[in-house]
């Protein structure tokens, strides 16, 4: 194994553990030999990508990581990445996509990127719809607790008309998945699928779609989309530390 390779697994376990690690970890995650270890903590070490915290003996990210993370996070925008991640979507599925943020009790629609197949109805720019009755709205909305979706300025009492208890249920499944789907509710002859990703250091978060003929709606298109937005909503949440996504 070269040693971009053992340096991207020791890194990587650094992630998945959530803490800094020892050498005994490495050891028993990795499958190293001690001496390997030893070796490769060293160079880590020595050319900043770890340091070492000598009270506790852990390794933790070292001064060169902590300022790549900074200047990537300086020099990146959630809803520019969403976008970015959309077209590609939109490219490959042919679908038309949206991107869109909660305002109080709607959905508004930032920004839309067509698809190559021709849909009966786009929504524009500036568009609202209850958050309730789209699957970009429940999206976002099942990030909340169900306190804040009961008292909360997103409250259910105040937007939807019909089964609060069965949109509840919705809501918790949807938590689940960690994706969101509605065919011909908003709009008519339309369905869509969604998924949405968060910036935890401003609070922005954003929920992006692809939609389609609801004549194409079956259980295995869903499924295919929902695996296709819930990858790259899982990069990207990865990306800013959205425990949404680091689950």
């Amino acid at each position: 194994m070269s040693i971009l390779n053992t340096t991207a697994d020791i890194l990587m376990l650094i992630s998945q553990l959530k803490r800094g690690i020892t050498a005994a970890d490495v050891i028993t995650h990795l499958q190293l030999p001690k001496s390997t270890t030893s070796r490769v903590l060293k160079q880590l070490c020595d050319t900043g990508f770890l340091q070492r915290d000598t009270r506790t003996s852990s390794y933790q990210p070292g001064l060169m990581i902590l300022e790549m993370a900074w200047v990537a996070h300086q020099t990146s925008s959630l809803t520019d990445d969403v976008e970015y991640a959309l077209h590609t979507l939109c490219q490959s599925t042919g679908h038309t996509g949206y991107l869109s943020v909660l305002d109080g009790g709607d959905v508004l629609v930032l920004r839309v990127v067509p698809g190559r197949h021709a849909l009966r109805v786009i929504t524009h720019p500036g568009s609202r719809s209850s958050a309730w009755q789209t699957s970009t709205g429940r999206a976002l909305l099942a990030r909340f607790s169900d306190e804040q979706l009961t008292c909360g300025s997103h409250a259910l009492t105040a937007t939807a008309a019909n089964d609060p208890v069965r949109l509840m249920a919705l809501i918790h499944h949807i938590r689940e998945q960690r994706w969101s789907s509605a065919i011909e509710e908003a709009v008519p002859g339309v369905a869509s699928v969604s998924c949405a990703v968060s910036n935890p250091q401003n609070k922005e978060s954003i929920a992006f779609c692809l939609t389609f003929p609801a004549s194409m709606a079956s259980d295995a298109e869903i499924n295919a989309l929902a695996q296709q937005l819930c990858q790259a909503a899982n990069l990207i949440g990865r990306k800013y530390g959205d425990p949404y996504w680091l689950g």
